[in-house]
């Protein structure tokens, strides 16, 4: 009796051990560490001086069983003296129509906000800091569900954070109750690029149950970007408020 014991108590350990190293090949891990990918993500967005790359933001609203697709790129300079981003949307796609051009740009220089719409020829601005300009990717987060790249400690403030570590590594963000995201969004998952750790996709869950998915590919944190790249440029016979 005591060698078929054995035998199954060696046999158990056998199988725990298979199931930890399968666990292990699949990316998988029994405990995230929290601490340790925020750390890492603050690592990675605290040396950002330039960013460009290809975005993609994708609308769903399964009410209406409808899906846009907007396309374009996203530039990012911080200097000693000011911070920019700028969102250009070059193309649009409703459902399974054809691409079509559709000319969109949102310009944040952490003290305003501009939008051009060249379909309606109009630009509005919003003035977002009076005293002390804003980090831009602050101030995008009201605008897009674009977060991760702003201070991360500053997510603890506005969201309950789950880690979900593996492959790709996750983070969940719930807006907490007197968060400003709160009467925006149920849910937020930020996908890190698990070579250097810096958001790479959103996915949120709207108050209205409806979901943005937003993509960056092909980032380039070397490329030199042209400061006329955030000039305005808005054309005379443009409406302005």
């Amino acid at each position: 009796m005591k060698n078929i014991k054995k035998i199954k108590i060696k046999n158990l350990k056998l199988k725990i051990i298979s199931l930890c190293v399968l666990c292990a090949l699949c990316g998988y891990s029994f405990a995230a560490e929290p601490n340790d990918i925020l750390s890492k993500l603050n690592n990675s967005v605290k040396t950002i001086k330039k960013l460009s790359a290809q975005i993609e933001y994708v609308h769903a609203q399964p009410l209406f069983e409808t899906k846009t697709t907007r396309a374009g790129k996203i530039f990012y300079v911080k200097d000693v003296n000011s911070s920019r981003l700028r969102i250009n949307f070059l193309t649009l796609k409703q459902d399974d129509a054809n691409e079509q051009t559709y000319r969109e740009d949102y310009v944040f220089d952490g003290w305003k906000f501009t939008k051009i719409d060249h379909q309606s020829k109009s630009a509005n601005t919003e003035q977002l800091a009076k005293d002390k300009a804003i980090e831009p990717f602050e101030l995008v987060q009201d605008y897009f569900p674009i977060v991760g790249f702003d201070e991360p400690a500053k997510l603890g403030e506005q969201f309950e954070i789950t880690v979900i570590d593996g492959n790709i590594p996750q983070l969940k963000l719930i807006p907490k109750e007197n968060s400003r995201y709160g009467k925006s969004y149920k849910q937020i998952d930020c996908k890190l690029n698990p070579a250097n750790y810096l958001p790479v996709e959103f996915i949120a869950s709207t108050c209205d149950d409806e979901e943005i998915t937003i993509k960056l590919t092909q980032i380039d944190l070397k490329k030199e970007i042209d400061k006329t790249t955030f000039d305005l440029n808005i054309p005379a016979d443009y409406t302005q408020k």
